[in-house]
């Protein structure tokens, strides 16, 4: 069997993802999260991170506009990715047109922001143990090699690599709600970056076809292709009666309205899902 990560994204975002990721890893399976470090919830995440050392901690790099959050390095050093003010200024297809027409400056500006985060991951206590990002967009190519080289300048053991099968997915869950959910086209063009960026790993990573949605039918059984060491399962908990208490202009963006949220923490709550994953054999 391979080794299974049960992994959190977003942590830090809100109370209500703050909450659930620490429950999920003290009574269900999650073992791993990934902190945005310059969200508005991000120090109550430090603090929680650092009263459970067990649960491993990655850095979630958030180069990608979103209400009310900024920047962490000087604006002026970095105007293709912030405003005067350190808001971010655009999301995954700026960003993908920017690694097209000013690919190189765009990785000297991303370098800066990339290493200010991971900077403040370790200076709050943190020895990351992976480097993810919000929106996948490191997995465009000239992010990909920015964030590859200060994974290895920090010592960063994984980098991931978002290469899930989709027949691998198909033969044993449904995947006409993913082709509704936009599942299917977020896998093709990520899949589509992978290779571009000929980034072998060890690592399996299922979650694309199903985004947001692993629960139900979408977790009833997952297969492996034999080739790999480890696979990542990424979920995106809260408990939404956290967030409806304590609601920010910013949640929306995380969409953490929808009821798939609290979905994705009652599956984490799951000690059986472990024994839900397969190796594929041949």
């Amino acid at each position: 069997m391979p080794r299974v990560i049960f992994n959190a994204d977003d942590f830090g975002a809100s109370p209500g993802i703050n909450r659930a990721v620490i429950s999920a890893f003290r009574d269900g399976v999650l073992n791993s999260a990934s902190l945005i470090m310059n969200a508005s919830h991000t120090e109550e995440a430090i603090r929680l991170a650092r009263e459970n050392p067990g649960l491993r901690i990655g850095v979630h790099l958030n180069l990608t506009r979103q209400r009310g959050q900024k920047a962490l390095a000087d604006p002026a050093a970095m105007p293709l990715l912030a405003e005067g003010g350190g808001r971010l200024r655009h999301g995954f297809s700026g960003l993908f047109l920017l690694s097209l027409f000013r690919r190189g400056e765009l990785r000297r500006q991303a370098e800066i922001e990339m290493r200010a985060q991971v900077e403040k991951a370790v200076a709050s206590g943190i020895r990351p143990t992976h480097l993810d990002s919000h929106r996948h967009v490191h997995m465009i190519p000239a992010l990909f090699e920015t964030a590859r080289s200060v994974s290895a300048d920090y010592g960063i053991p994984r980098l991931r690599n978002v290469n899930e099968d989709f027949f691998s997915t198909w033969r044993v869950s449904p995947v006409l709600p993913a082709l509704l959910n936009a599942g299917i086209l977020k896998h093709l063009v990520l899949k589509t970056l992978s290779r571009l960026n000929r980034c072998g790993g060890d690592a399996y990573f299922y979650s694309i076809v199903h985004t947001t949605r692993l629960f139900g039918r979408n977790v009833r059984l997952i297969r492996v292709p034999g080739r790999f060491r480890a696979v990542e399962l990424c979920f995106h908990p809260s408990i939404a009666a956290e967030d409806r208490k304590a609601w920010e202009e910013s949640f929306s963006d995380y969409l953490l309205a929808s009821p798939d949220r609290q979905r994705e923490y009652e599956a984490l709550l799951d000690k059986e899902l472990p024994e839900r994953i397969r190796l594929e054999r041949g």
